[in-house]
Formats: structure tokens, C-alpha cells, sequence
């Protein structure tokens, strides 16, 4: 790359990570507040929190690596404008190209990180995190020795625990166990304790009693035990792949699924439509950075209405990613559908590529864009009287106060 060419990459390539660096601690603090139960009321530690929440992350940085590559872009093209730099690479002879080679080399990292987490990166983190998960439901001592509450596993399964003794006795054990459609099981033990042996976990109940119900019959039957062996290891069962959703699988997974897995039978359609959503993301970073070179990547001055060309890239690609979406939705059910995935972005790449060769900028009819600029300059006018005004009611305010 030429000298200025690498002063452009640097500037846009430190605005991309400063914004997708913002961005991804945003989206982690949201998760962090999200899972903060897990902690308040699953009594885990501190590790396990941060491992909890950092695994969604990959999952997340899917959404703001384009939006950071975007904004890196934005701001590039909007500082060089304002500090008269593109008009001197302007003045200099220079094609568009000068500009664009920099951000579009951004764009190949951002495309193929992209493709990195979404292929292979995203799915792993979403299985170690339902396998973490998984896990913490079977951890089931640091659960009970959290005395009088009332904990709930799982959908269906509650335990509650009155009190733990010394030597890890639990006394006034309570298990509520709905799982089953139709069928209820309450235990109750006056005694147990949990006993680890041959690789699982198992919680000994003494002197207690099983009341079942059953739906259909609304009958109610009681037995008393001695003693009772309530297995917990059913909750830390390792995950199959048949218990993989479409996002929590790889792309060579996908693209090889087992036709005998009964998920994939009954939606074949969410294979399809997570396959192309993965390959198409890929192309988009390429779409906005030509998108918005397009529109403001040439020299303008303010009358000219630079502000408004990088508002009117961004509604352009606000359009065409909100259609994207709707493809990706709608090749679920429809696979004609799955063409306007690519479509969408090969749209934006080839219609901004052109006015990039053409080395001219996507502009608005003279006749809206005066109209634009009159407005701005009303405004500026505006909003001038009304600090000169707010102004003058300080220093009043000032001298009447003395």
C-alpha cells in the first residue's frame, strides 16, 4: 500500500477496534446484568459467571462486527472530509480507489473474522455454554445448602432444603417433580446427603415418603421408604449432536446433517436458512464500506450536504439489511427465497462499486438537495438565535442574582 493508503487503513483500523471494542463490552454488560441470577439465586461463583457470560459473546460480536466496520468507515470518511484531506486526494488526481483499498482490506478482516465466528467460532461457544449450563443444573450441592428456599432445577423440578447439618447432612428435604405432562411426584426426606460414586451424583433420601398424582385418574398413591436414591448425573448427561440446535452446529455439520435425526426431519428448513444467513454474512462488510464510500466518499463542503449523503448511506443500508433479514426469516419456509439472501448485498456492492469506478458520488436530485440544504441552513440559523438567546437570559440572570 502507498503511504496515504496506509494512513487510511490505520486511522479506520483503530476506529474499528475502539468501536467494536464499545460495542462488544456493551453487549457483554447487558449479558452480565442478564445472568446475574446465577449468582443471587443459583449460588454459583464468580468463575462460573464469567464463564457463563462470556461464551455468548461470540454469538453476539455476529451483530456488531459489521455495525463497528460501518461506523469505522463513517468516521474515517466524515474526519478526512472535515480536516480537507479528501480534498487534497482529490486535487491530487487520485482516483476513488486511493480510499477504498484501505477500507476494503478492512473489510476482507472483518468478512473473514465474520466467517470465522459464524462458521465454527459462534456454534462452539453455544454448545460449551449449554453444556456449562447443563452442568451447573447437576451441581446440585453448592444449590442445596442454601437453607429454606425454594430452587427451581429445571422447568418442572423444584427442590427445597430446611436446613444442612454438620458433616453435609440435609435435614427437611422437599422435591417437586413436574417434568412429566400429566404426572406429579412430591418426595420428602426427614434425612439425605449427596454421595458421588462411579462418575455420577446421586442425593440419598432417609425416612421419608413419595406422593404421586396422576392427571388422568386424579389419583394420588403414597409410598413410604427408608431410604431412596434420587439420581442427579440425568441432569450432566453428555449433549449428542442430536440435541444440537441449527446455531449450535457448525457449518460442515449442517451441510452433512443425519438424516435419520428427527429435528432435522421435522425443520429442514432452519438448516437451510443457517447455512446461507453464515455465507451471506460474509458479504456485507464488503456492502457497507462500498455503500458509504458511494455516498460520501468523495470531497464535499458543508453547503454540499456531506452530513446528509452519510445519513442517506446509512437509511440505504438500514433498507436493505432490514430485507435481508426478511429473506433469511422467509427461505425458512420457502427455499426460492434463498437467492434474495445474496441478492440483497450483491445489490449494494455492485451499485456502490459503480459509482466508485465512475468516480463519482451517489447524489440526490439538485432539486431535493437545495431544498435539504435551505433547511439545514434554516436550522443552523435556529438554533444560533436560540443560544444567543438563552445567552442573553445567563447574563440577565447572572446580574439580577448579584
Amino acid at each position: 500500500m502507498k503511504l496515504i493508503e496506509r494512513y487510511i487503513f490505520k486511522r479506520a483500523g483503530a476506529a474499528a477496534l475502539i468501536t467494536l471494542g464499545s460495542l462488544a463490552g456493551v453487549v457483554w454488560i447487558i449479558q452480565a446484568l442478564k445472568e446475574l441470577d446465577v449468582i443471587t439465586n443459583k449460588g454459583q461463583t464468580i468463575i462460573a459467571y464469567l464463564a457463563l457470560t462470556t461464551l455468548a459473546i461470540p454469538m453476539l460480536l455476529l451483530a456488531v462486527i459489521p455495525i463497528g466496520l460501518l461506523l469505522a468507515t463513517v468516521f474515517t470518511v466524515n474526519t478526512m472530509n472535515g480536516n480537507s484531506e479528501l480534498v487534497v486526494v482529490n486535487a491530487s488526481g487520485a482516483s476513488s480507489w486511493v480510499l477504498a483499498k484501505p477500507l476494503l482490506i478492512l473489510a476482507l478482516i472483518c468478512s473473514l473474522f465474520t466467517g470465522l465466528v459464524g462458521h465454527f467460532v459462534s456454534p462452539w461457544s453455544l454448545v460449551t455454554l449449554k453444556v456449562f449450563a447443563t452442568e451447573m443444573r447437576a451441581d446440585l450441592v453448592s444449590i442445596l445448602v442454601r437453607e429454606g428456599e425454594f430452587t427451581k432445577i429445571e422447568d418442572g423440578l423444584v427442590f427445597h432444603v430446611a436446613k444442612r447439618e454438620a458433616g453435609g447432612v440435609l435435614s427437611g428435604i422437599l422435591i417437586s417433580d413436574e417434568r412429566e405432562a400429566g404426572k406429579s411426584v412430591i418426595f420428602t426426606a426427614s434425612k439425605g446427603y449427596v454421595s458421588k460414586q462411579d462418575g455420577g451424583a446421586y442425593l440419598l433420601l432417609r425416612e421419608g415418603e413419595i406422593q404421586q398424582r396422576d392427571a388422568k385418574s386424579d389419583g394420588v398413591t403414597v409410598i413410604k421408604y427408608d431410604s431412596y436414591l434420587f439420581d442427579l448425573s440425568t441432569f450432566a448427561r453428555k449433549l449428542e449432536v442430536s440435541d444440537l440446535r441449527p446455531k449450535e452446529r457448525t457449518t460442515p455439520q449442517l451441510l452433512n446433517p443425519d438424516p435419520n435425526d428427527p429435528y432435522y426431519k421435522d425443520k429442514p428448513g432452519l438448516y437451510r436458512s443457517q447455512i446461507h444467513e453464515r455465507f451471506s454474512e460474509m458479504l456485507w462488510p464488503f456492502a457497507y464500506v462500498i455503500l458509504m464510500l458511494a455516498y460520501a466518499g468523495q470531497a464535499r463542503s458543508s453547503r454540499q450536504g456531506h452530513g446528509s449523503a452519510i445519513g442517506a448511506a446509512m437509511l440505504t443500508v438500514t433498507f436493505l439489511r432490514g430485507l435481508a433479514f426478511s429473506a433469511v426469516s422467509a427461505s425458512k419456509s420457502d427455499e426460492s427465497a434463498v437467492w434474495l439472501v445474496y441478492l440483497l448485498p450483491l445489490i449494494a456492492i455492485v451499485a456502490g462499486g459503480y459509482f466508485l469506478v465512475q468516480n463519482r458520488p451517489v447524489a440526490l436530485p439538485q432539486a431535493w438537495q437545495k431544498r435539504i440544504d435551505a433547511a439545514s441552513l434554516a436550522l443552523d440559523e435556529r438554533v444560533s438565535i436560540m443560544r444567543d438567546r438563552y445567552a442573553g437570559w445567563r447574563r440577565r440572570s447572572a446580574r439580577l442574582g448579584a
